[in-house]
């Protein structure tokens, strides 16, 4: 009875934590680890822009015969705005169903803490696949999910998506602190909780300084 239980749990846990695996290849396959153009920009569709700026270039190893892990570079940006407050990266695709799901988590969020953390969404769709009509799917997206969160879909997403040189997956969201230093990321549909004691434990940290 314990087995059944502990089992159930564990899949339950899975399936909770699950991100889209459909651009797994197509999300990695094509594009190069490099280091960014210092103030690369992206500009979203309200006119707020925030700026990145990869710290320092990815260490490459010298074994061809081990398969390196892939480091994590959202560690090595720094992503700034006008605004002193925190910003979310939230990539995703608007054909991903837990990328949906956490859309009103994400607006619930923005609404609880205001001006002290800025949402900025980076869709993907054409950079992991191809899109007919790019701009027109984007606009229905917005309409028909009543999406009110500054969205970046313009052509320089690619040169910060090659910078990465990829991603894990999506729904990924990354925290940013007042500086521009990375919180933390996380990966598939998580708990609104989550990311709200997050985001909590850090603005305290910046009141406090």
């Amino acid at each position: 009875m314990k087995k059944a239980f502990l089992a159930f749990v564990i899949l339950s846990v899975g399936i909770f934590f699950v991100a889209c695996e459909k651009p797994k290849e197509a999300l990695e396959e094509s594009f190069e680890v490099t280091q960014t153009q210092e103030d690369l920009k992206i500009l979203m569709n309200n006119g707020d822009e925030i700026v990145i700026n990869q710290k320092r270039p990815q260490e490459r190893s010298n074994f061809k015969n081990i398969e390196p892990k892939k480091p994590n570079v959202l560690k090595d940006l720094l992503v700034t705005s006008k605004k002193n407050n925190i910003k979310v990266l939230f990539f995703f695709a608007t054909w991903c169903d837990p990328c949906l799901a956490i859309l009103p988590h994400l607006q619930n969020i923005q609404r609880q803490f205001g001006e002290e953390i800025s949402i900025y969404g980076i869709v993907i769709d054409d950079l992991v696949g191809e899109v007919e009509n790019f701009q027109q799917a984007i606009e229905v997206f917005i309409q028909e999910n009543e999406f009110h969160l500054p969205l970046a879909y313009q052509d320089n997403r690619k040169e910060f998506f090659t910078a990465l040189g990829g991603i894990e997956g999506i729904p990924l969201v990354v925290l940013f602190d007042a500086e521009g230093k990375y919180i933390i990321h996380y990966l598939g549909a998580i708990p609104e909780e989550m990311m709200e004691f997050d985001l909590t434990q850090n603005l305290a940290k910046m009141r406090v300084e």
